[in-house]
């Protein structure tokens, strides 16, 4: 192998056929690290199968740019994989009563996402349709039937149940901590040939991705069963009996603000960089962070973004930790008052991200820095997506 710094690995000599003998393939964790950043990877199927290389990418952060480079480098057909729950959810069922398939893909009929698309042909269209499959809290009835992209159902055990390419996207989302949907579709040449395993490295090279095998990713997951998503209420698409479900929300074009307290600031740190980060996984890009002295002063602060009329949203982060005076009654309650004033008077979602806590323990435990895998500033970032969104949605009919 290369060092340990290189994503670039290098098998040991293949003993297929129609493997080349020291074939290139990137390190699995990075190309998992990769997917989660919202790039596109290359899965290649095993030779003893379809031989096929298959472009997969997380459907909640698919652009219309990505959706159009897939359209362009396969056959047109784009395909979107999840668990058979979540499109049953959506009345997607399946699109045969018995598959005939002698690879037994578990196809479901064909959708689009009907608000805020035209035709449904279209890259950005079929973009929005696949991030629409993401967020449980969209309609059935707002999914045309038939349309412009292929749901296939995987496996619930993913690759370690079936070998297949869309079991592969599955786990990539899952592995990466996204929302359990990807995008995939077979590579094809300009000639319209299929792209084979010994031929996917000079395409990879050519536009700067990460190619890993099938094989790899049982391997993977293996050595690694865990799925670090499940850390999270909503990952897996069912009902959390306690706490926020987590949707996933397409919040391209919003503008967020991020005020946060330095004070304890291990914790707020911690916080931030979990808001930060479930905004960009709603594809918001556009995120200001403003730090002041303590969480009493973080009203003010917000305050004086929202006289810009600049932000969509604001998240207020804070940690406020009792001791032996009544200083922490006093502050929680002057904060909490300042945070709903700023909500009724600027008619613009301000989340609380005020951590109230008796102790270390529990502040630490809220802030991901108890090794328990949950950090509440997520579920702070997703809120205030969907907030700004429904706001969006009603403020041309509002007379407030």
């Amino acid at each position: 192998p290369q060092s340990s710094s290189s994503p670039w690995l290098r098998c040991a000599p293949c003993s297929h056929s129609v493997c080349r003998a020291r074939m290139a393939w990137a390190d699995t964790e990075a190309a998992i690290q990769a997917f989660g950043r919202g790039e596109s990877v290359i899965v290649v199927d095993s030779p003893e199968r379809k031989d096929e290389c298959y472009l997969v990418f997380a459907a909640d952060h698919a652009t219309a740019d990505r959706m159009a480079f897939a359209i362009r480098h396969s056959a047109g057909i784009v395909y979107v994989a999840s668990d058979k729950e979540r499109f049953e959810h959506f009345g997607l069922h399946s699109a045969t009563r018995s598959s005939t398939d002698r690879f037994h893909t578990s196809a479901h009929v064909s959708t689009t996402y009907l608000p805020g698309s035209s035709t449904g042909l279209s890259a950005a269209d079929r973009a929005t349709t696949a991030r629409a499959l993401c967020n449980l809290s969209n309609r059935p009835e707002e999914f045309s039937k038939p349309g412009h992209m292929f749901p296939v159902a995987a496996a619930a055990g993913g690759v370690l149940e079936r070998a297949g390419c869309t079991e592969a996207a599955y786990d990539m989302s899952r592995l990466s901590g996204r929302a359990p949907v990807a995008c995939l579709c077979e590579l094809t040449s300009d000639d319209g040939t299929v792209i084979r395993r010994q031929d996917v490295a000079a395409f990879a090279k050519s536009n700067g991705m990460l190619a890993i095998t099938i094989e790899q990713l049982i391997d993977h997951r293996k050595r690694r069963p865990e799925l670090p998503g499940a850390a999270y209420p909503n990952t897996g698409g069912g009902r959390s009996l306690r706490g926020l479900d987590l949707p996933s929300f397409d919040g391209q074009g919003l503008k967020i603000g991020i005020v946060s307290a330095r004070w304890n600031a291990k914790v707020c740190e911690s916080l931030v960089d979990a808001a930060r980060k479930a905004l960009e996984s709603c594809n918001v890009q556009d995120i200001t962070v403003e730090y002041v002295a303590g969480s009493y002063e973080v009203p003010v602060a917000a305050q004086a973004m929202l006289e810009t009329g600049a932000y969509d949203g604001l998240i207020c982060v804070g940690c406020l930790i009792k001791g032996e005076t009544m200083h922490f009654e006093y502050v929680n309650e002057a904060v909490s008052q300042g945070i709903m004033r700023l909500n009724l008077d600027y008619k613009v979602p301000v989340v609380y991200g005020i951590l109230s806590v008796l102790n270390e323990d529990q502040a630490k435990a809220r802030a991901g820095l108890s090794g328990n895998g949950f950090n509440i500033g997520k579920e702070w970032g997703i809120t205030c997506v969907e907030s700004c969104l429904l706001r969006k949605r009603y403020r041309r009919h509002s007379r407030l």
